[in-house]
């Protein structure tokens, strides 16, 4: 439409002609302006333009228009008091592509500054090239009558312009049943404040969503909170050959929380997603009516926790099987944590269990989860806390994938399993290590380490275990011993092909099961009771020293004996079995000590009188002192100690001996 102004002759003229023009037509002047009282002028601003709204100014804009629109680049919005939408338009738009916009809500003594609108986003950047800046100390709230997903901040748009958020201590962005933020690619959100989505009808808006946009930064402060009515934070990648990046630092005292949902949820497809998460306050999950965990990422992500990691609960309907209610879910990468992970559930909620930590890919539709999409490294430093309360603390699970799986329990750590059924970790069908010197904890369902089907070590640095220790079958297994003071563990030990003692004062109280190789090369190895090893362990003695207590006269039985290095053994007046002999290296030594007086030491199933390597073994052993004796009794070749004469017996002998000496005399005095 043409419209030919009449020539005004004066400036007042001109106002009063363009007041006369439709909304549209008025918001194309773009200009400065400062509103003191109330307003319902309907504002542009252009290249380099300043709008204020004072204090004690309102502008209110009904219908669908917008109270300001954005036209040109470098331009500042500061409002001190309030700017309300009352219909279905924006607060604040561009869709031009402006650069360079400040929007300014109140000030660091100005909380009270209010943009709101009734049924669209408070502020939405429409273009991929614009650039915009907002700092936030009072209140931008989306009121979304129409529950039709107008957010309070939406720079989803954005793919190439700077987008930054800054919502300062006391500040709230505030959107009911829609996301409260949306940031753009590589958008900034620093909070101080609140950024909120609330829902009265389970719509399913977080309080601040990436979706696809790669490359978001934000930082949680330390008076921060960030709560969506499901996801506290989420986003991922749009297909499987996007890449997504995403950077979450949570400061000492923030809270990112999810009231339906994950405190942080990731959605992906493969390691082509990846996050970095470093939290030392607290983010929370809490389903409601589905899913809950603490952290939930499909695909890689790098894991720093100092603070609290939790998952408060999970509901599924009973046809669909458990819920799990997860402290953190991801696909790979590390896990740092000297805080607390946690997975919990809801008194009377009997259809979910809390787990720790889960490692595995996507959910697939047949109730199955994919592999890892790299390894995965755990690290549970000193004062860490990993706990499932009705579940495993740890659990790895999915098809196997080729990657490791490594979980390090430090001293001062504790991992803490939960329920009857499963144990405090539970790895799967990849190769896994574990190392522990913290404590292990699987005393309510009795099982502290099970795992799978992958090649499978362990080693134990210090620490507590309780519950029993399971290899895994199919895979090749070991575990060390390698303490630097005392272990003791009354637990049973399983499916391993060798376990080796390396150092420190070891206490074996239970009855292990395993048939692979028992390797002694350092330390004490005590084993209280009788066969505390199954008969089908070969011992191998490599040095250090071995042990027996409370085992009776036949103490403990083995496949074969093999002495590679030096080595000690205190019978506690029993003894050791041996169905075969291994390799014996000369010039070595094995000692006996604590042997029962009129018993055998040690004894090989057959006869061992000609073998050479047993002849060489009896030179290098003494028992209680003295050398090695043996005889075959018709099974066994028993190994003594050599008789030592009686004390009346050397007198006989001696005396004997000086009868001999004085015959001989006699003899050659008599020639």
């Amino acid at each position: 439409m043409q419209i030919t102004l009449p020539k005004a002759s004066s400036a007042i003229q001109a106002l009063l002609v363009a007041a006369t023009l439709p909304l549209t037509m008025q918001s194309a002047f773009a200009a400065d302006f400062t509103i003191n009282g109330a307003n319902s002028t309907v504002r542009t601003l252009g290249k380099d333009d300043t709008g204020t709204v004072t204090a004690s100014g309102a502008l209110t804009v009904g219908g669908g228009a917008v109270a300001v629109t954005i036209t040109g680049n470098n331009a500042t919005l500061n409002n001190q008091g309030v700017i309300r939408q009352t219909g279905s338009g924006r607060a604040v738009r561009d869709n031009t592509g402006a650069t360079g916009l400040l929007i300014i809500n109140g000030s660091a003594a100005n909380g009270a500054a209010l943009m709101q609108t009734a049924d669209a986003d408070v502020i939405q950047m429409n273009k991929a090239n614009a650039s915009v800046t907002v700092n936030n100390y009072g209140s931008m709230i989306s009121l979304n009558a129409s529950a039709g997903g107008a957010q309070a901040v939406d720079f989803s748009s954005i793919t190439s312009g700077v987008n930054v958020v800054n919502n300062f201590s006391g500040g709230l962005l505030q959107a009911n049943e829609a996301d409260a933020v949306r940031a753009g690619v590589n958008g900034v959100v620093n909070n101080n404040g609140t950024i909120r989505s609330l829902t009265s009808t389970g719509a399913s808006s977080d309080g601040v969503d990436a979706q696809g946009n790669t490359g978001i930064k934000i930082v949680n402060g330390a008076t921060g909170l960030i709560e969506g009515a499901r996801h506290g934070i989420t986003g991922g990648q749009d297909k499987a050959g996007d890449s997504f990046v995403i950077d979450l630092t949570n400061l000492a005292g923030g809270v990112v929380r999810g009231s339906n949902g994950s405190g942080i949820n990731l959605d992906g497809f493969n390691k082509n997603q990846s996050a970095n998460i470093i939290n030392h306050g607290s983010i929370i999950g809490h389903g409601v009516s589905g899913d809950g965990d603490g952290l939930d990422v499909d695909g890689l992500a790098t894991i720093t926790n100092t603070g609290l990691i939790r998952s408060v609960n999970a509901v599924g309907a009973p046809a669909d099987g458990l819920a799990y209610s997860e402290g953190i879910s991801f696909g790979g990468g590390a896990v740092t944590n000297s805080g607390t992970i946690e997975g919990l559930v809801s008194a009377g909620n009997t259809n979910a269990v809390g787990r720790g930590i889960t490692l595995a890919g996507n959910d697939l539709s047949n109730g199955t989860r994919e592999g890892l999409y790299g390894n995965a490294t755990i690290t549970n430093q000193a004062g860490g806390l990993i706990r499932g309360q009705s579940d495993s603390a740890i659990v790895a699970v999915g098809a196997a994938s080729g990657y490791t799986v490594t979980i390090i329990n430090q001293a001062g750590a504790t991992i803490q399993g939960g329920g009857a059924a499963n144990a405090a970790i539970r790895t799967g069908a990849d190769n896994t290590v574990i190392v522990s010197g913290g404590n292990i904890n699987g005393a309510s369902s009795g099982k502290a380490i099970e795992m799978g089907s992958g090649n499978n070590s362990l080693t134990i640095t210090g620490g507590g275990i309780s519950g029993s220790i399971d290899g895994g079958v199919g895979g090749a297994n070991t575990m060390v011993v390698q303490a630097a003071g005392s272990f003791a563990y009354a637990g049973s030990i399983s499916h391993f092909d060798r376990v080796e003692f390396k150092s420190g004062d070891v206490v074996l109280s239970g009855v292990s099961t395993y048939s692979g190789a028992t390797v002694l090369s350092g330390g004490t190895l005590t084993l209280d009771g009788a066969n505390r090893i199954a008969a089908g362990s070969q011992l191998i003695l490599n040095g250090g020293a071995l042990r027996l207590t409370n085992a009776g006269a036949d103490g403990q039985a083995f496949a074969s004996l093999s002495l590679l290095d030096s080595a000690s053994v205190r019978l506690g007046s029993s003894s050791l079995t041996f169905n075969g002999l291994g390799a014996v290296v000369g010039g070595n030594t094995l000692s006996f000590t604590e042997a029962a007086t009129g018993g055998y030491a040690f004894r090989l199933l057959g006869d061992f009188s000609a073998d050479t390597g047993f002849l060489a073994l009896i030179g290098m052993t003494s028992i209680n002192g003295q050398r090695a004796m043996f005889h075959f009794n018709g099974a066994y070749t028993d190994v003594t100690a050599a008789a030592v004469p009686e004390p009346a017996t050397y007198a006989m002998l001696l005396g004997g001996l000086g009868l001999i000496g004085a015959m001989v005399r006699r003899r050659k005095q008599g020639v």
